[in-house]
């Protein structure tokens, strides 16, 4: 079985439903039957086109859209203004990750952010309908429902925690539809060639099966909208589309910005965990990957292993990595270049995937036959086209002695067979005309000499689900040649994210999967919290992260790698992520698997209770170790004698930062190993601003009292004070934040120069 959409699942009910939108696009033209929806409407105007669609499908409007960039807004903010006009419109909107410029209180974070967000978002149209959530006045005819929330931003905003679904990424459609849906929309790429062609682009997730479910809906007007959007980049594959897919076409020819993501500052803590991570990678494997900033520390140590694997070895060395968790590495990942390369299946394609792209890591290439993958993976054969292809694939009873013409379809499809080899009354047609009898074992040599192409076609590189990501990312992707894009397979998430498409399939294009994510905390027991709180304020959302975990234990050979930082600093007082128990548990402890923190690995899996909380105790800081040690033995986990060995009881951020402090005047583990969006003065801002945020009032008074005391020139501070418009106080306020901001850049300034 392969995943293409059209074909008849083997099986009714979820099964069946999931098996049917894992497939591809060749027969996934969703073409309305109904003579209503024949034509598609086209329009020049969001205004006009949402009016249009409230007649059609009436006053009561449930719109589901895409998450992330793929929110068509033109569309969202017309049909908001009307409903906000008009109280007799119910307009219900289900998406998840709303991306829009944080409303900025602090004059400090105006100053400081306003500039920033200016050069990274230009003219990006936030939701109408955010600014009235985040300030809770969204008016009752209204309501806006999320499954994925941008994470920490709605904490105590009771408008949003009542109104958000707690979904996994592969129930979001059968979660949405609970709710009378009637209209889906999401923001497309137009084609250059061809104008009744557009890509999906961003969100390949979940249209198809969303667009199917909402056409068997016989009895209900219904309306399935692409908004166009030219800065989008044109995806191939299955994000490919014909306008008749849609209900509603809207191309205003006015094409704004896309949400670009900021590029975060890496810690020593980051750094650490990005390496032990990188060393469970096995080459000629998979790899999966989660948004933020240990995704970007795992794709960085990733790169130094292959590019720079002399100097990786000696960190590994200086953290006696081996003497400490050799055995788990050995067992499980390995350290040396990537000389197969990995191939990502993730439902989400970010920056880090293109790094490992472009350092040469993500260099093995899948294909959707499974005889063809297994010989592969076997190294039976190569993707360059040899002499011995065609016996080795008529031993495995791939192709048949005598040719047919699904085998000739099969050789031509992959590459093995020149495209312009035909197939004719039990005979190859060459281009010349002449012909060659379709059987092996009379004509093989003419067939090897005449007919063999010299490379495999149709590898992918990357299936992926959605996108998101940097500026340069986009720019990256719309700049990528077709022969390279093509290998970047935007799909269902339903192939991404579960096994239900081919088992077998994903078996061996998923060999050795590292399925990677973080998480807030983690208990003792192997429970893991990613998405919310003890009382039950929603931090995001579940996403993936449960489907993940759940494939790497029924997937041969693949493991769920989870990071997370040993500790977390509230209102400058440190607290330990690693905890007894926690009420709030996103992940059970029957699917506990690798943990990860700055202080190394603990494999957790398929091990007893007392096994665990040895491993986990292990990469704990041991400022809290002793007083987990004693609740397990309280609590009968551990032996009343047992101790924690001596190796592991050095786990402070004094044993730790100076190695990588080391490390970053050699060039490594940068703080902003890709790049940073701020300007280098406007990194020393950023820290002193965030100094100053997290400082106690006691702190903050005792500094106002030094800063009125300081008679520091102005002059070294000159280009600081200009970038935030303070070089010239105009009252008290400002004066008193300039004098703020020099003794704290002072401070830091010394610190660094120590």
């Amino acid at each position: 079985m392969d995943f293409r959409l059209g074909a008849k699942p083997r099986a009714s009910g979820a099964y069946g439903l999931y098996v049917s939108i894992a497939r591809g696009r060749k027969q996934q033209r969703l073409k309305f039957k109904r003579e209503e929806y024949m034509t598609t409407c086209f329009n020049n105007d969001y205004d006009t086109a949402a009016q249009k669609i409230i007649e059609r499908v009436g006053k009561n409007v449930v719109i589901a859209v895409a998450l992330g960039i793929g929110k068509p807004i033109g569309l969202l903010n017309a049909l908001y203004k009307i409903a906000v006009a008009d109280k007799s419109i119910q307009l219900t909107i289900i998406t998840g990750l709303t991306l829009a410029r944080p409303l900025l209180h602090n004059e400090l974070e105006k100053r400081f952010i306003g500039p920033i967000l200016e050069r990274l978002l230009t003219d990006y149209e936030d939701p109408l309908y955010e600014r009235d959530r985040v300030l809770q006045r969204v008016p009752d005819n209204i309501k806006v429902i999320e499954f994925f929330l941008a994470p920490g931003k709605y904490l105590h905003n009771s408008y949003v925690q009542q109104n958000y679904i707690s979904s996994k990424y592969t129930s979001v459609i059968q979660d949405s539809l609970h709710y009378p849906v009637n209209v889906f929309a999401q923001q497309v790429a137009p084609s250059k060639t061809q104008t009744s062609q557009y890509s999906l682009s961003s969100n390949t997730d979940l249209f198809y099966e969303m667009a199917k479910r909402l056409k068997q809906a016989e009895d209900k007007k219904i309306a399935i909208v692409a908004e166009v959007n030219a800065n989008l980049p044109f995806m191939t594959g299955d994000a490919i589309v014909k306008s008749d897919v849609f209900t509603d076409v809207i191309d205003t020819g006015n094409y704004h910005a896309l949400f670009a993501l900021p590029r975060d500052e890496l810690s020593a803590q980051d750094h650490l965990i990005g390496l032990y991570t990188s060393s469970l990678i096995k080459d000629d494997g998979c790899l999966q990957i989660g948004i933020g900033k240990l995704s970007n520390a795992v794709a960085n140590a990733l790169i130094m292993r292959h590019k720079n694997n002399t100097v990786y070895q000696e960190l590994l060395q200086q953290l006696a990595v081996t003497e400490k968790f050799g055995a788990d590495i050995a067992a499980i990942g390995t350290t040396g270049i990537f000389e197969q390369g990995l191939y990502a299946s993730t439902e989400m394609l970010s920056d880090e995937f293109l790094y490992l792209y472009n350092a040469g890591i993500l260099k093995r290439r899948v294909y959707d036959h499974i005889g063809l993958q297994r010989l592969l993976n076997k190294r039976l054969i190569t993707e360059k086209i040899t002499p011995d292809y065609i016996d080795i694939l008529a031993e495995n009873k791939i192709i048949k002695q005598k040719l047919t013409a699904a085998d000739i379809r099969f050789l031509r499809k992959f590459g093995i067979f020149k495209h312009d080899i035909t197939y004719h009354s039990n005979s190859l047609v060459l281009p010349s005309g002449e012909m060659i009898a379709a059987d092996l074992s009379l004509s093989k040599l003419k067939i090897i000499k005449e007919c063999l192409g010299d490379h495999l076609k149709t590898g992918k590189l990357i299936h992926a689900g959605f996108f998101i990501g940097t500026k340069n990312f986009y720019r990256e992707l719309k700049s990528l040649p077709h022969e390279e894009l093509q290998q970047m397979d935007m799909t269902s998430i339903v192939r991404t994210n579960t096994l239900l498409g081919s088992y077998k399939l994903a078996k061996l294009q998923r060999q050795y999967a590292r399925f990677i994510n973080s998480v807030m905390m983690v208990t003792l027991g192997g429970g893991l919290v990613s998405d919310g709180l003890k009382d039950l304020q929603e931090v995001s959302g579940v996403g993936g992260q449960f489907d993940f975990v759940n494939m790497a234990q029924n997937l041969e050979n693949s493991r769920s790698i989870i990071n997370c930082r040993s500790t977390k600093k509230i209102k400058n007082k440190t607290i330990s992520n690693i905890v007894w128990d926690y009420p709030n548990l996103t992940i059970p402890r029957y699917l506990r698997d690798i943990v990860i923190t700055e202080y190394g690995i603990a494999d957790c899996r398929s091990k007893t209770d007392a096994e665990v909380i040895k491993a986990l105790l292990n990469v704990t800081d041991s400022r809290f170790q002793q007083e987990l040690l004693k609740k397990s033995k309280v609590f009968g986990k551990l032996p009343p004698d047992y101790e924690i060995p001596k190796m592991f009881q050095n786990n402070y951020p004094s044993a730790i930062e100076p190695i990588i402090a080391k490390m970053q005047l050699q060039g490594y583990c940068k703080p902003y190993p890709f790049g940073s969006d701020l300007t280098e003065d406007e990194m020393v801002i950023e820290r002193a601003l965030l100094y100053l945020k997290d400082c106690s009032k006691l702190k903050l008074i005792i500094l106002m009292a030094l800063s009125f005391l300081s008679f520091s020139s102005d002059e070294k501070y000159k280009q600081y004070l200009l970038r935030m418009q303070l070089e010239q106080p105009k009252n008290i306020q400002e004066w008193i934040y300039k004098k703020l901001l020099q003794q704290v850049i002072g401070y830091q300034l010394q610190v660094k120069s120590k």
